[in-house]
C-alpha cells in the first residue's frame, strides 16, 4: 500500500512540474509580447503561438501547404506595423504594398515596392517591412520552404 502511495505522488508530482514548465513558458511569451508593445488584449494570438511552438518542439509534424506567417499571426503584424508608423516621421497618406519571400529559416529576402505611394512612403514602408523579426516559414508538404509574402502598410490612416 505504501508503495502504491509513493507511486501516486510521484507521478503527481512529475504532473505538476510539466503543468509549471509550461505555464511559466506561456508566462514568458506573454511577458515578452507586452514588453515589445503589443499589450495584453493579444493574450489569444500569444497563446496560440506558444502552442504552435510546443508542438514544433515536440517534433509534431504538420502536414500540407501553408502560407508564411508574421510571428503571433496577423493581429500581431497590425500591432507591429501600427507601432512602427507611430514612430516614423513620414508624412503622408496612402497605401504601400511591399512583396517578398520568406526562406525556410523565416528570413525576409527579395523585397520590391509593388504598389507605390510615392517614393517617400514607399522608402518608409521598404525599411518597415525589411526591418521586421524572422517569419514562421511556409510549408510545402509538411516541410519549411521558400514562399512569397507580402504586406499593405497604410500611411495616415489610424
Amino acid at each position: 500500500m505504501n508503495m502504491k502511495l509513493n507511486k501516486f505522488f510521484l507521478m503527481l508530482t512529475l504532473g505538476i512540474v510539466a503543468i509549471t514548465a509550461n505555464a511559466q513558458e506561456v508566462s514568458e511569451k506573454l511577458k515578452a509580447a507586452q514588453m515589445a508593445g503589443f499589450g495584453s488584449k493579444n493574450k489569444e494570438a500569444i497563446l496560440q503561438g506558444a502552442k504552435a511552438d510546443s508542438i514544433a518542439k515536440a517534433g509534431t509534424k504538420v502536414e500540407g501547404d501553408t502560407d508564411p506567417e508574421f510571428p503571433g499571426g496577423e493581429v500581431f503584424l497590425q500591432a507591429y506595423l501600427k507601432k512602427k508608423l507611430l514612430h516614423s516621421d513620414v508624412s503622408g497618406k496612402g497605401d504601400v504594398v511591399i512583396s517578398f519571400k520568406v526562406d525556410k529559416k523565416g528570413n525576409i529576402y527579395g523585397a520590391e515596392v509593388t504598389k507605390s505611394a510615392g517614393s517617400t512612403l514607399d522608402t518608409a514602408a521598404f525599411n518597415i517591412v525589411t526591418g521586421m523579426p524572422r517569419w514562421r516559414p511556409g510549408l510545402t508538404n509538411g516541410q519549411p520552404a521558400d514562399k512569397p509574402a507580402s504586406v499593405t502598410v497604410s500611411f495616415g490612416k489610424q
